[in-house]
């Protein structure tokens, strides 16, 4: 048997927690995943047919936040897609929280 495929990114962002952990469950669930996990303290769990994605979300400070996405697969391809697309769509996001 295989091992599969692992890809991952990580970044820190000047953001709040709250904000990133927004956005990161916004971003899978616009490329399709099923979210697994429900709103937790740090990771959200997505999977597709053929991918396993993690976002993990920790609070670095009130307004920076360290961001890791990893996604998995059996095959290589859609998991450097996903970790990839997950990645940069956390990073190019406009999202603002509205209080």
């Amino acid at each position: 048997m295989a091992r599969p495929y692992v890809y991952h990114y990580a970044k820190a962002y000047a953001r709040s927690h709250k904000l990133s952990q927004a956005i990161a469950r916004k971003e899978i669930d616009k490329a399709g995943f099923a979210i697994s996990s429900a709103p937790a303290a740090w990771e959200h769990f997505a999977t597709s047919a053929d991918t396993i994605v993690v976002v993990t979300n920790v609070p670095l400070s009130t307004s920076k936040t360290y961001v890791h996405v990893l996604a998995t697969s059996n095959a290589n391809a859609p998991a450097k897609k996903w970790a990839a697309t997950i990645h940069e769509a956390i990073n190019d996001s406009k999202m603002q929280l509205i209080d």
